[in-house]
């Protein structure tokens, strides 16, 4: 029985763009149909759509296809969307330099939360982020951050409880309990520490980004390799982190 044969074409289309922004990010037609449960003849007539719309590409040897340059520009009409990133950009900039890490900025879109700009300028391996990611509630600074200061606390329990959480190294938090006391802990202390949760020899620092009504709608996050850093180094990181997130949060409305 096909999976997705309650839903409309357009929910279908969806499924389809969310697969091809899943690693390896190429599939090909009948990859995509096993993948979603999704009859191969369906699959064949939305993607011819898509490529005619250039939203989707298809490689002329391997046949397999892949996110198209629309799909770029809607996202880009996106990210150009949010107000004064420009000086965003600049104060990251001058955050990734100052510390010499990976920096990068996300934002809350209802209860997901999502990268909308990286720099990986200055350290020699790659952290694996990127624009344009869902990243997870309870592992990494960016998830951690917002979430810890979710409102109102009865629905970030609510979530807490109802989400899965993956386990991706030996300190992912995967305790629902546990995790709702390390996000009072990051309220109380005003950033948050990410020690290998999401990436072995990892850690990431991050802090809330707030609006004119001392709202958190967006985090500043670093990450570079555990190893490399000090104590002190983690001091001096966060204090440059923390002014970067306040700087950023008197230009948001």
């Amino acid at each position: 029985m096909e999976k997705f044969s309650s839903i409309s074409s357009v929910q279908k289309a969806i499924e389809i763009m969310k697969l091809l922004t899943k690693e390896p990010y190429t599939f090909t037609a009948i990859e995509i149909s096993k993948a979603l449960g999704i009859n191969r003849s369906t699959v064949h007539r939305i993607l011819n759509i898509l490529k005619e719309e250039m939203i989707i590409l298809q490689n002329s040897s391997t046949k397999k296809y892949k996110i198209g340059p629309m799909a770029y520009n809607i996202g880009a009409s996106y990210l150009n969307s949010e107000m004064y990133m420009d000086e965003i950009h600049s104060i990251l900039d001058e955050v990734a330099e100052k510390t010499r890490l990976s920096a990068g900025y996300a934002i809350r879109e209802g209860d997901k939360i999502v990268n909308i700009y990286e720099i990986e300028t200055y350290i020699p391996m790659r952290m694996g982020y990127r624009p344009g990611l869902f990243y997870p509630i309870h592992c990494g600074v960016y998830g951690k951050t917002i979430m810890a200061f979710y409102s109102p606390p009865e629905k970030l329990r609510e979530i807490v409880h109802s989400t899965k959480l993956e386990k991706m190294t030996e300190n992912t938090i995967t305790d629902p309990e546990r995790l709702l006391e390390e996000y009072a802990k990051i309220r109380e202390q005003g950033y948050a520490v990410s020690d290998e949760e999401r990436l072995k020899g990892a850690i990431g620092i991050g802090a809330p980004v707030r609006n004119s009504k001392g709202e958190v709608v967006a985090c500043i996050g670093v990450a570079g390799i555990k190893a490399s850093l000090s104590r002190e180094d983690i001091e001096y990181i966060k204090d440059i982190v923390i002014n970067g997130a306040n700087r950023i949060s008197r230009l948001i409305p």
